[in-house]
């Protein structure tokens, strides 16, 4: 898309984030920003999944984290909003956004707007540099004794990265989403966040307190490292996306997701003394112990959690298949093959065929496992073999 503003240069800036939700702080932060910096267009992009965090559990969903922006776009002048990070099922890298956007606004000058702590952080994003070839920064400086510090960063950027970059003055409230967050489930907030957004908050039913999805998180996050908890928090985030798309009801699919890996940090005694527990048959093999969780998973999903039977079957076979995959099924293996954490060679192809066709995504994805533990001179698993071999079948046979 090419912009025409009367023979002038066009000056887009690119204002990312979660919004979860968009508050009165990122509508000032962007007023100030077009009137500052004279933009001719301003672009709110919400992340589908940043990669610098995971979303909570209870988050409003990507399409009503973008209808709230769109909410606050309307009350910013020259405002809009963009929703190409939303359709990416990987994590939200900027410097892939900032390419794809130069490429369909040829000719413009744009700027990447931040906060300080991400402007602070700024060299250790993903090829920074690549960004820098795209754009100037602009960092919103909310309080008078964070601009020594910016100065300095800037001075840092310059000379290592040869980033340019300019400071915007908003001297707001400091307002965070997760504090938002809280306020609203406190029975606030309502001063924090443009009236719209309040009203839609609340005809959804959003951000409300002791669901049972947060329940869930509280209980497994106790047992998980820090490492395991995100990856967990991505599953659930790709989960619900994919069940959106193809139909599975989304609570099914994040209480899958949370409780998939409950028992992943146990050690083999752990895990062994839960198969006595719930009378689980041991038949992995000793070199495919790692898959284990997943059945102790699912015991403790039924057994601890009440979960639905649906759900736990989920959770039992997200390790290795099994024949005759719901839909379900298939949504939290492949969500646990894609999260934003994994990077590793096949991966985006993987994203990619997860949106257009689930069964082709479920044969890419049991075919690379199996060739992979072979080519570690194991043997995979049976169930996961009469897993690809079921859903070849059905294929070729139109089913």
């Amino acid at each position: 898309m090419i912009l025409e503003n009367k023979g002038e240069k066009v000056r887009i800036g690119l204002f990312g984030g979660t919004f979860n939700p968009p508050h009165l702080g990122h509508q000032r932060a962007a007023a100030a920003c077009v009137r500052q910096l004279e933009l001719t267009r301003l672009l709110l992009i919400p992340a589908f999944v940043p990669p610098h965090k995971f979303m909570p559990a209870g988050s409003a969903t990507p399409r009503q984290r973008l209808e709230m922006t769109e909410i606050i776009a309307r009350k910013i002048p020259r405002a809009q909003v963009c929703d190409l990070e939303l359709s990416r099922l990987g994590p939200s890298y900027t410097c892939d956004t900032v390419e794809q956007l130069a490429g369909e606004y040829p000719g413009a000058d744009f700027w990447l707007i931040m906060g300080t702590d991400m402007f602070l952080s700024f060299h250790k994003w993903r090829q920074p540099e690549k960004i820098a070839r795209y754009c100037r920064l602009a960092v919103v400086a909310r309080e008078e004794q964070e601009k020594e510090k910016i100065q300095r960063q800037q001075i840092f950027l310059k000379e290592t990265l040869g980033v340019e970059s300019d400071v915007v003055s908003c001297p707001v409230t400091v307002l965070s989403s997760t504090q938002v967050r809280q306020d609203v489930m406190d029975g606030g907030g309502e001063s924090e966040l443009d009236e719209d957004v309040a009203r839609y908050i609340q005809s959804h039913g959003l951000y409300q307190p002791s669901s049972r999805l947060e329940e869930l998180g509280k209980a497994v996050r106790e047992h998980l490292t820090e490492k395991r908890w995100r990856h967990t928090l991505g599953v659930e985030e790709v989960a619900a996306s994919l069940a959106r798309q193809y139909g599975v009801p989304e609570e099914e699919a994040r209480e899958a997701a949370l409780l998939h890996d409950a028992t992943k940090c146990l050690d083999i005694q752990e895990q062994l003394k839960l198969c006595r527990q719930y009378d689980i048959i041991f038949d992995y093999g000793e070199q495919n112990t790692a898959l284990l969780h997943g059945k102790t998973a699912a015991a403790l999903a039924q057994d601890k959690f009440g979960s639905s039977p649906q759900v736990v079957q989920a959770i039992a076979r997200h390790t290795t298949g099994d024949r005759d995959m719901t839909t379900l099924d298939k949504i939290v293996y492949l969500a646990d093959c894609i999260e934003p954490g994994r990077d590793y060679p096949g991966v985006d192809r993987l994203r990619s065929l997860c949106r257009q066709d689930l069964d082709q995504a479920m044969i890419q994805a049991l075919s690379d496992t199996i060739e992979h533990v072979r080519q570690k001179g194991g043997e995979p698993d049976r169930r996961s073999q009469e897993a690809l071999d079921d859903l070849r079948s059905k294929k070729e046979n139109g089913k």
